[in-house]
């Protein structure tokens, strides 16, 4: 699993600037997943998502998985 993580300052509940984007990415033979948090460490607030390759819903979206749907970043590879 590779993990990016970023400040991006900004919260929308507490405003402070050290809040983080975090990028997830996990490949295991034919399952991928593509997973993305934001997080305040200084109150908490957190918002979360994730698509995977055998989900029928993501399909649409997956090719784009490694751009944050929160503030639009796209994730470093590692």
């Amino acid at each position: 699993m590779s993990r990016d993580r970023q400040t991006i300052g900004g919260c929308p509940k507490c405003k402070s600037d050290t809040m983080t984007c975090t990028y997830n990415h996990f490949q295991n033979d034919e399952l991928e997943i593509h997973s993305w948090e934001h997080k305040c460490p200084d109150c908490g607030h957190r918002e979360t998502s994730a698509l995977r390759s055998d989900e029928e819903d993501d399909a649409e979206e997956f090719p784009n998985g490694d751009r944050c749907p929160f503030c639009k970043r796209t994730a470093d590879p590692a």
